[in-house]
């Protein structure tokens, strides 16, 4: 009878191996999607800067900032009543560009 102590350890050497999972990576892909949540907080920057409540939760809930570029903010509102809401906001939401950046951004809404 062999003790623990005195097992030995086997001949031949031990091997661990993880499964490989076989994922195409797509670069472009991966771009697009680190760019959307570069502009998703950029966003949520803009409305921490926003100081009206319901223009604030109309935005947050309904707009969505997709394009930031040469000065110019595109954000997509979710139906045409609230866009129109939301172009009544423009002055506010503008303001809080200025206020979170330091510089004047002209705003395009769309559906």
């Amino acid at each position: 009878m062999t003790s623990l102590n005195n097992r030995q350890s086997p001949s031949f050497p031990i091997q661990l191996e993880l499964p490989v999972m076989h994922l195409k990576i797509d670069p472009l892909k991966q771009m697009e999607q680190a760019i959307q949540r570069m502009l998703d907080l950029t966003w949520k920057t803009v409305l921490l800067h926003v100081s009206a409540r319901s223009t604030k939760e109309l935005m947050r809930q309904h707009g969505k900032l997709i394009a930031l570029n040469d000065g110019e903010a595109r954000i997509k509102v979710s139906s045409t009543p609230l866009l129109l809401m939301a172009i009544a906001k423009l002055p506010e939401i503008e303001s809080a560009f200025r206020k979170a950046f330091g510089t004047t951004v002209k705003i395009r809404m769309e559906v």
